[in-house]
């Protein structure tokens, strides 16, 4: 495992052959860009366009936007460590935490314009009060719903901005100003699990300034899926005839999106109507409940009513969390349902993308079983996965997946670290494959041609040389030599 230090050597280091191009090839290009705004934040050559990060300026590949996304490179277990300590213990499901609680705010204001039971809002003030932080990067929106990050200095500023909005928002858009701008030192960062993973990046060695923008608290929202703006202009506006300035909030609950509209109209949507919309890389995302916070926030679990499930993982979560709880500025409740979030997290966890089958044909070619494909396959799609997880999705008995991991570590397809596999990199994987066909191919030709050939050629000769021309004779052999 590497080393705190080896990684902020490599976050600090200013590679001049990596660059916005490769940010692109690898993740906007491949859709798996989380929107978080790191790159347009610390890197002035980058702007947006058509909600995409795009380059305006020329690029001097300095590596920065590369080596901060938050799909890139992020060595878990070196921030488990550097975030959990070893004291706090992991949950495959639901990571390192601390207790899990039902909690909701104890301030009737608060709760009358925040989500469910107000807890981001109420522990962001409380945190404010207390001066662990000085500012929040948040989300706010306008009249007709379009996100637009927002940097709150002030409890008033954050019970204003009280409230989910269900669309994908740079969050981190607005880092540069907290340093530059406002050169705010103690930094609070509210974002989904896939977008966590920059603003612990920028935690751990903060880009713009020494002495501005170290991010104090994080606080994660438990997330399934995430949606794009067309959902509000194409289903909300267009389909429901629903006039965005007039909705007053958006809610998710037992599989249904619910539009509260200002008159007091409410409006459901079946879940399953939405996934059109969903962001393009939720499909690759497994974090349910946003394992790299301090706090994790969300519904699921809670009890019926004005209530947050909440999961308290690092040192830092639970000082502020205990501390607002003493202050009575919150209330616990041991009535949370656990197994819903767990099954909530496993569902995400076990997500998958069927290969299609001019994949499985073409790969059949190297020797290999489909079941073997498909185990490789489905880590691909994993990241990393236990035999147990493994058997839920394939549907197979443990020892049979057994067998195939065993034979896809012995050709290099998987590694495996403790009680978990994980993939090679198929490129590597395919180019040793494709290497090594070629070499046992030519060895084939020349055992046909130094074997089977001499000696059916005898044949030939011995028993049919009176019947060939000697001419179409000498041109068979020259065909073949070619």
């Amino acid at each position: 495992m590497e080393t705190k230090k080896e990684i902020i050597d490599y976050l600090q280091c200013i590679d001049m052959s990596i660059g916005f191009q490769d940010l692109y090839d690898n993740v906007i290009g491949k859709d798996a860009c989380v929107l978080c705004g790191a790159c347009i934040s610390i890197c002035p050559r980058i702007g947006m366009k058509s909600l995409k990060p795009v380059l305006v300026e020329s690029d001097p590949e300095c590596s920065l936007c590369f080596k901060y996304c938050a799909r890139t490179y992020f060595p878990e277990e070196m921030f488990e460590k550097e975030i959990f300590k070893s004291k706090i213990p992991k949950d495959y499901l639901l990571g390192h935490y601390q207790k899990i609680v039902a909690a909701r705010s104890s301030n009737k204001e608060i709760l009358n314009v925040a989500q469910n039971g107000g807890i981001v809002t109420n522990l962001l003030i409380h945190a404010l009060n207390i001066g662990l932080i000085d500012g929040v990067l948040l989300v706010t929106k306008d009249e007709n719903w379009i996100p637009k990050p927002f940097i709150a200095r002030t409890p008033q500023d954050v019970l204003s901005v009280a409230g989910s909005i269900y669309s994908m928002a740079p969050t981190l858009f607005s880092y540069n100003d907290a340093v530059n701008k406002y050169k705010l030192k103690k930094l609070a960062f509210v974002g989904m699990p896939c977008q966590i993973q920059a603003a612990r990046k920028i935690q751990l060695w903060p880009p713009l300034s020494e002495e501005y923008g170290k991010i104090s608290l994080i606080i994660g929202l438990y997330c399934t899926s995430n949606y794009s703006y067309d959902l509000m202009k194409e289903l909300v506006e267009e389909k429901l005839d629903i006039p965005l300035k007039n909705v007053e909030k958006f809610d998710i609950s037992k599989s249904e999106f619910i539009i509260h509209i200002k008159e007091g109209i409410i409006k459901k949507v079946p879940i399953q109507e939405t996934k059109r919309y969903n962001w393009p890389s939720c499909q690759y995302c497994k974090d349910y409940t946003a394992e790299f916070a301090d706090i994790s926030v969300g519904s699921v679990g809670k009890p019926a009513g004005n209530w947050n499930s909440v999961i308290v993982r690092s040192d830092v979560g639970k000082e502020l969390f205990n501390h607002a709880i003493k202050e009575k500025k919150i209330t616990i409740s041991k009535d949370v349902d656990i197994t819903k979030i767990k099954k909530e997290a496993l569902k995400k966890k076990s997500k998958i993308k069927e290969l299609d089958e001019k994949v499985f044909s073409a790969i059949r070619f190297l020797n290999i079983s489909d079941k073997e494909i498909k185990t490789y396959a489905i880590l691909v799609s994993l990241g990393y996965a236990n035999l147990q997880l493994l058997s839920r999705i394939m549907k197979i008995d443990e020892s049979e997946i057994k067998i195939n991991l065993n034979l896809l570590k012995e050709r290099g397809w998987i590694e495996n670290e403790r009680d978990f596999y994980k993939p090679t990199n198929p490129t590597k994987v395919i180019k040793d494959e494709i290497y090594k066909f070629k070499r046992e191919f030519q060895q084939n030709i020349e055992r046909i041609k130094n074997e089977a050939l001499t000696d059916l050629e005898t044949l030939f000769i011995q028993n049919n040389l009176m019947n060939v021309r000697y001419k179409h004779f000498m041109d068979q052999i020259y065909e073949r030599v070619i």
